[in-house]
This record gives C-alpha cells, sequence and structure tokens, in this order.
C-alpha cells in the first residue's frame, strides 16, 4: 500500500500518459457537469478541438502550441490549463504546471479531474501536505468515489501518518467489505504497534468474513512468547468460524513444534470432542495435558466430557466434580458449558 519513490522522468511520463488518456476519453468519463465549456470565440473553438486531435495523434508538440494559442485568447479556461500541465510536466517548466492546475481548481473547484491532478503535482514538486489537503478536500466532495481512498491511502502511508492509514482502510472496507489485502494491512499496523488484541480482533473478523482465507502466521510469533502460541491462537481462531479443518491443520502443527504444549494438547483434545471425532485421540491428548499442568479445572473439564462422550461416566464424574471444587463460584456461574457437563453426567448416573 505504500506509495513508491518516483524519481522525476516517470512522473513526467506517467503524467504524459494521463494527458493523453484524459484526451481521448474526457467527454466519456465528465458527467454533464464537468464536461468541458470552451468560450464561444470561434477561433478558441477551432484551436481548442485542433488541439485535442494533434494528443489523439500522438504530436504534443502541436497540441501544445494549439493550447498555448487557446490560453492567450481564454486565460480564464480551466480546461485548456488541465490540458497543458501534463505537458509543462514534459518540458521541464513543472512551475508553470503547478500554477496553472492551482487556477483551474480555483475556478472549477467542482471538477474532479482537475483536483486529482493538481493532487498529483504536488507530491511531484515535494509537497505532500499541500497533495494531502487537496485529497481531504475532494474526500468531502465526492466521498463515494473509492479510487480517492485508494489515492488517500498511498498518500498517507508515504508520509507515515498511522492513524489516517487505518481510518481509510476502514472506510474502503465498509464499502467494499473484508478482504485478505485489506486485513493484512491492518495486521501489518498492528504488529508495528505490538497491539496484539487489535490483531487478534481483526483476524476473528476477516476468518469469520472469510473462513478459507490464509492468516499470516509469520506475524505473529515476535508479538507472543512463543511460536506454538500463534499457532494455537490461530486454531482458536479458525475454531470459531467454524473451519476445523483449518484449526486442526494449526494445532497439528503446533503439536510438531511443541509436542507438550499443555494449552494445545487440551484445546485440540476438546475441538475434537465437540466434533465427536476421534475421541481416542481425545482422551490421549487430554490426559497429557492434565499430567502436564494438574488439577487446571479447564483441562479436567475436557478430560471428563471426553470421558462421557466415550461412555466411562464414573471416572467423568469424578474429573466434573474435581473441576467444580478448583472453581470459585463466579467462575463456575461464568463457565456455562461446565454447567452443562455437570448436569449430563450426573444425569447418566442418577
Amino acid at each position: 500500500m505504500v506509495i513508491a519513490e518516483r524519481n522525476k522522468a516517470a512522473m513526467r511520463y506517467t503524467l504524459y500518459i494521463i494527458c493523453m488518456l484524459f484526451a481521448l476519453s474526457a467527454s466519456a468519463r465528465r458527467s454533464k457537469t464537468e464536461r468541458l465549456q470552451p468560450a464561444t470565440d470561434m477561433r478558441f473553438i477551432s484551436f481548442y478541438m485542433e488541439a485535442q486531435r494533434q494528443l489523439r495523434h500522438n504530436n504534443p508538440a502541436a497540441a501544445y502550441e494549439l493550447f498555448n494559442y487557446c490560453k492567450q485568447l481564454n486565460p480564464q479556461s480551466p480546461e485548456v490549463l488541465y490540458f497543458m500541465a501534463p505537458l509543462n510536466i514534459i518540458l521541464n517548466q513543472d512551475s508553470i504546471a503547478l500554477a496553472d492546475m492551482e487556477r483551474a481548481v480555483e475556478m472549477a473547484p467542482d471538477n474532479y479531474w482537475y483536483s486529482e491532478l493538481l493532487s498529483k503535482l504536488y507530491f511531484n514538486r515535494n509537497r505532500p501536505t499541500d497533495a494531502i489537503s487537496v485529497l481531504e478536500q475532494m474526500k468531502q466532495r465526492w466521498s463515494d468515489k473509492q479510487e480517492l481512498n485508494y489515492m488517500m491511502l498511498d498518500a498517507y502511508a508515504s508520509q507515515n501518518m498511522v492513524d489516517s492509514v487505518l481510518s481509510v482502510l476502514e472506510r474502503i472496507e465498509v464499502k467494499d467489505g473484508k478482504s485478505d489485502q485489506i486485513s493484512l494491512e491492518k495486521v501489518k499496523i498492528y504488529t508495528q504497534r505490538n497491539d496484539v488484541k487489535s490483531i487478534i480482533d481483526e483476524m476473528e473478523d476477516l476468518v469469520k468474513a472469510s473462513p478459507t482465507t490464509t492468516l499470516p502466521v509469520d506475524l505473529l510469533p515476535r508479538l507472543l512468547k512463543e511460536k506454538s502460541d500463534a499457532f494455537i491462537l490461530l486454531g482458536d481462531i479458525y475454531h470459531k468460524a467454524g473451519n476445523d479443518e483449518r484449526a486442526f491443520q494449526y494445532y497439528d502443527s503446533c503439536l510438531v513444534y511443541k509436542p507438550d504444549d499443555a494449552m494445545a494438547l487440551n484445546n485440540y483434545a476438546y475441538y475434537l470432542a465437540l466434533s465427536e471425532t476421534k475421541l481416542d485421540t481425545a482422551e490421549v491428548m487430554s490426559r497429557r495435558s492434565n499430567q502436564l499442568d494438574p488439577d487446571n479445572p479447564t483441562y479436567l473439564d475436557t478430560l471428563a466430557w471426553i470421558l462421557y462422550l466415550r461412555g466411562n461416566y464414573v471416572e467423568a464424574k469424578r474429573l466434573i466434580d474435581r473441576t467444580v471444587e478448583l472453581m470459585k463460584p463466579e467462575e463456575l456461574e461464568e463457565a456455562e458449558d461446565v454447567r452443562e457437563h455437570l448436569k449430563k453426567i450426573n444425569d447418566k448416573l442418577k
């Protein structure tokens, strides 16, 4: 998203191409209120149309002479100034181009294309603050133009205006919805800020909108204590989004990296139990997590529930009772799943 550094020659060529494209498609790209309105003087009209024809035939020198004559005939013609600006850039007359476009925008503030070109010229003259000011004024007038958001995104990024970049990214999302590209740009910013909570929230929102998307594991380890924590986090995120296949892949990766990660073993086992698949494997993992971290009520509850699903109600009862014993009353009140497990296990032993 960050705007690339451009040298003068590249910018001149770019503006020249812009000029050619504008000449070829001017009438198609303007609304009725934006159409060119040259002076009624027939000489002006004649020279203006011939200048346009020379542009279409790739004769910028001839076009420039004709536009310059039009400018002499009518110095208050913003459309002439608009078409001359890129040609002046080619001729290394940057200051003239900029002055002309400032006048054009002043005379026709409701013309989108004039303001757009002025912002580009400001950037070309190393005046990013002025360029951004123009873009922000444009945003007030043309708030519905999504391409303007992307222009502002590059402008803010070029000046490392991170808060403004985030605001624009969010505006883009409102209009286009969640996307991998935009979300990952936001994640990169949160990573630079060491903002783990925002990273997790963003990833959860993205996966909820697109459960098959691939999240950037490599961004996470340096924000978490261990690489295994990153795999656990991603596994949890995909499970919440309903993509257990991807969640289990991340847990497998975690256990390859750290076979005795108690949290990974517990979470993986519990998710298998919820899907009621591979319960024998789930029991092995759950027992190992309880060996690694005895008297952890979360891990005890997982094993109790797996044993319940496998029909071992007596041991399940012993473990769920121990779970409740270890929990504070307020914790039990909030743990709806534990209360549900307790009721179902007790019901089996009545």
